[in-house]
């Protein structure tokens, strides 16, 4: 078996377990193995045989297909390595969410792309942009904007902490935001993730956490100058210098907030950042 598909299995083995309140050790005898055998089933370290993923499935009450089924979309895995590395996360609430979410978006349609960004600078790669759609006032529309880059948005009820994330495949990907944020706050979530998606290519997932504190040293892959990139970036596409210099003057600083839709405490470091 190849080794992103045993770890697949052995990451879906585990939740639906989990989630049935099944014991490893009670899936051990039912497999007539040991219980470390059945740990290095589900981290992948141990290939599955056909006839112990048959009696998983009665055990677990999921048909033999579900744990494949990711594996056979024509356009190929998605979310192989997120789940790989939740699997590792020893956050629960967060994994199951973020699993049932990559569930959900497999079979999910595209966008096609219609701009490809050429700079690496995070303000400049979000007035590049900005430029070639013809995107000249506030609000600026980022869920447009997200589809003119081949990036699916799907607003969801994920765990306080949790903010968003996104999930690259090929050239397209989808990104996932707590629909339980202020619509002021998801706005500026997605624009964080589409910085992701056009600075950081050879990464293919962020987890994005509202209360990195609480999870701090648990983020697979977490990078600070990624994050700190992805929030320059978002910056200038929501709330773009000019126009902002252009209208700092005429209004109060909770009406410009409104006016670009982004939260007060976000226009106002965007005015001290500016100098303004």
């Amino acid at each position: 078996m190849a080794n992103e598909l045993t770890r697949q299995i052995g990451a879906r083995v585990r939740r639906v377990r989990e989630a049935r309140r099944i014991s490893q050790l009670d899936l051990a005898h039912a497999l007539g193995v040991s219980q470390a055998a059945v740990s290095n089933l589900e981290s992948g370290a141990r290939p599955i045989r056909v006839d112990e993923l048959v009696t998983i499935s009665r055990l677990l009450g999921e048909e033999v297909d579900y744990f494949f089924s990711s594996t056979r979309e024509q356009r190929g895995p998605v979310g192989v390595k997120l789940r790989a590395d939740l699997a590792d996360l020893p956050l629960p609430e967060f994994r199951d969410a973020i699993n049932a979410f990559v569930d959900e978006i497999e079979g999910a349609p595209l966008p096609q792309p219609h701009v490809t960004v050429s700079s690496s600078d995070p303000q400049a790669a979000a007035g590049e942009i900005l430029r070639r759609l013809g995107r000249k006032r506030p609000p600026i529309d980022v869920l447009s904007i997200a589809r003119e880059l081949g990036v699916a948005v799907f607003p969801r009820p994920f765990p306080t902490a949790l903010s968003a994330l996104l999930l690259r495949h090929r050239k397209n990907a989808f990104i996932g935001v707590n629909s339980h944020q202020a619509p002021v706050r998801q706005r500026f979530s997605v624009a964080h993730e589409l910085g992701h998606f056009v600075l950081h290519q050879s990464d293919q997932h962020f987890i994005d956490y509202g209360v990195p504190a609480a999870v701090e040293g648990e983020v697979p892959g977490y990078n600070w100058e990624h994050e700190r990139a992805a929030n320059e970036f978002a910056a200038e596409l929501l709330m773009p210098a000019e126009m902002v210099k252009h209208d700092v003057g005429t209004t109060s600083l909770a009406r410009l907030a409104r006016r670009y839709e982004v939260s007060q405490e976000a226009m106002g470091f965007r005015v001290a950042n500016l100098g303004l």
